[in-house]
């Protein structure tokens, strides 16, 4: 045995992301439409979308907080790729 480390993963763990996929992209889509974080809210909460968490209310604040997560901006760069 060497005793060499293997290479140490570059990414940082976390918690997994517990925003379903078809959700996240939806909310960039709309962003990508102009819409401002209340007006994507409003959409959400008309269509009674739980959030993530399960909250029945969307917030501007929870929108940014999703738009702002490296779950979303991955997947930002993967759609973007495509």
């Amino acid at each position: 045995m060497s005793g060499a480390l293997p290479e140490p993963d570059p990414r940082r763990r976390g918690r997994p992301p517990c925003c379903p996929r078809e959700l996240a992209i939806l909310v960039i889509q709309l962003r990508r439409r102009g819409l401002s974080y209340a007006q994507i809210c409003h959409m959400l909460n008309s269509e009674s979308i739980p959030t993530p968490t399960g909250r029945p209310l969307w917030r501007k604040a929870y929108v940014d907080r999703l738009l702002h997560t490296r779950y979303v901006r991955e997947l930002i760069e993967e759609i973007d790729s495509s």
